[in-house]
């Protein structure tokens, strides 16, 4: 998760949009041959939480680009105490089943901005996979990861979010599933109810993440990502939202018992 002393943007530089027209197939059928660079997908993948939209439509490519968008800032770990400001590309491939495989830096920065954009990418969740005449087929991909500082205030630690009779930090699966109902809510500094844009639930199980994201409405996947939690698991609700023009992300742990 994004360390608060150091948080970063990342930038997609019209990744799955001109990728769309460049990104090649992965032709190979055994590993004396090599792929044919000549032959592209017609669909490329689409980041999880999308199914729900039409393939091939603007919306679903939006879709696909601000969920990857999202959880890269979640989940990009920063080094410590690092000013190093600029781009890691990271390659990768998504295969057949739309699993991430073979990630690999192909410009970086330092050793450390590099292994936590690699982090990052093996971590990502499986795709709808791309295709090539109606048939899944393994791509290849390219995504650059824009390291900035920013301003450590847009954390706010000011604001409180509430969620029904919550209190504790440890608590059990059981309790947060009858939370489901139960509207979070963001207070600022002075108490008054702020609208929640966007609301993020992720589960960690030994480093291994998995995240639900709505428009402020505990939505299907979200409720699932709390039916599967397990005693172990780290759970944080993250929610964004907007004051005087500027928004801030409040966010709340909880640890399953």
């Amino acid at each position: 998760m994004l360390s608060r002393k150091n948080i970063f943007q990342t930038i997609l530089l019209l990744f799955l949009t001109a990728i769309n027209l460049a990104a090649q197939a992965d032709t190979t059928h055994n590993n004396s041959e090599k792929e044919d660079p000549s032959v592209s997908a017609d669909q490329m993948p689409y980041f999880k939480g999308c199914a729900h939209l039409l393939d091939g439509s603007v919306a679903k490519r939006t879709c696909s680009n601000q969920n990857l968008v999202n959880f890269i800032a979640k989940n990009v770990v920063a080094p410590p105490k690092s000013d190093v400001v600029g781009v890691v590309y990271v390659g990768f491939y998504v295969d057949e089943k739309g699993q991430v495989a073979d990630a690999s830096i192909l410009k970086g920065l330092s050793t450390e901005h590099n292994e936590a954009a690699l982090t990052v990418v093996r971590a990502l969740p499986n795709w709808e996979t791309a295709t090539l005449a109606g048939k899944p087929i393994k791509v290849k991909m390219t995504l650059p990861i824009r390291f900035a500082q920013r301003d450590e205030s847009e954390f706010s630690n000011g604001f409180q979010l509430s969620w029904g009779t919550l209190k504790s930090k440890n608590v059990s699966r059981s309790t947060l599933q009858k939370m489901l109902t139960v509207p979070i809510m963001i207070r600022d500094e002075a108490g008054n109810k702020l609208e929640i844009n966007e609301l993020l639930f992720e589960r960690n199980r030994k480093g291994k993440i998995a995240d639900a994201q709505s428009n402020g409405v505990v939505n299907e996947e979200m409720m699932k990502i709390v039916k599967k939690l397990k005693a172990g698991d780290a759970f944080t609700v993250t929610a964004t939202v907007q004051k005087k023009g500027q928004f801030f992300y409040v966010d709340r742990s909880f640890d399953i018992e």
